[in-house]
């Protein structure tokens, strides 16, 4: 990750920042200078306190949640003791961590989740890696990933044949989709079949069929 730094600063001042800073704005452009976080680290500079972490990012993308919200529907709620930022969607419910030693950020999914869910129950349930999400230094990246995850999921309740198949990813996910509706395909027929069984007896040889 590229971070801003100025020239001009005595030890007791050495602060880097991430380049949406409202701080690194204030560094003229003769004094700045970018550098990656290792290096700067290396020379002994500190993290601004307002851009640095899961906290400074949602600092510094504020103007670009509030687009995300009113042009996606998302909520964003950053959780401050537990340092977890929260993305609620109509049909989802995600976290995002920071993973410090790498400086990314990764991406859960809840296991269950339904739209009258309040805040507050939905941030006490179980989640799961999104696995197929790499670690990230890119908010962004993991906005556009829950959009395109939350309109698959849309188009699968409605008919999995019409998700796309053009890469390999899409392909992956109309198997694993075309895999669940067969899967519930089959217990909607020993469901049916255990009702008539318990309500005609001889119809019970024609189950093994």
């Amino acid at each position: 990750m590229l971070v801003v730094a100025s020239r001009k600063c005595d030890k007791k001042n050495k602060i880097y920042h991430r380049c949406g800073c409202i701080y690194a704005r204030r560094i003229k452009p003769d004094n700045r200078k970018d550098m990656s976080v290792e290096v700067a680290e290396r020379k002994h500079y500190h993290a601004c306190k307002y851009c640095a972490g899961l906290r400074g990012d949602v600092n510094v993308h504020k103007g670009a949640f509030a687009t995300w919200s009113r042009k996606r529907n998302m909520q964003f709620n950053y959780h401050k003791p537990s340092d977890t930022l929260y993305i609620q969607t109509e049909v989802g419910f995600w976290k995002v961590f920071l993973k410090k030693e790498l400086g990314e950020y990764l991406l859960y999914h809840r296991n269950t989740y339904s739209a009258g869910m309040n805040f507050n129950e939905a941030i006490h349930g179980d989640f799961h890696r999104q696995s197929d999400v790499k670690a990230t230094e890119s908010m962004e990246k993991l906005v556009e990933y829950i959009t395109a995850h939350d309109r698959a999921k849309g188009i699968i309740m409605d008919d999995y044949r019409k998700l796309p198949k053009s890469t390999k990813q899409q392909k992956k996910y109309y198997k694993a989709a075309e895999r669940r509706d067969k899967k519930q395909a089959m217990r909607r027929l020993d469901s049916i079949f255990a009702s008539l069984e318990q309500s005609q007896a001889g119809m019970k040889r024609y189950s093994f069929c």
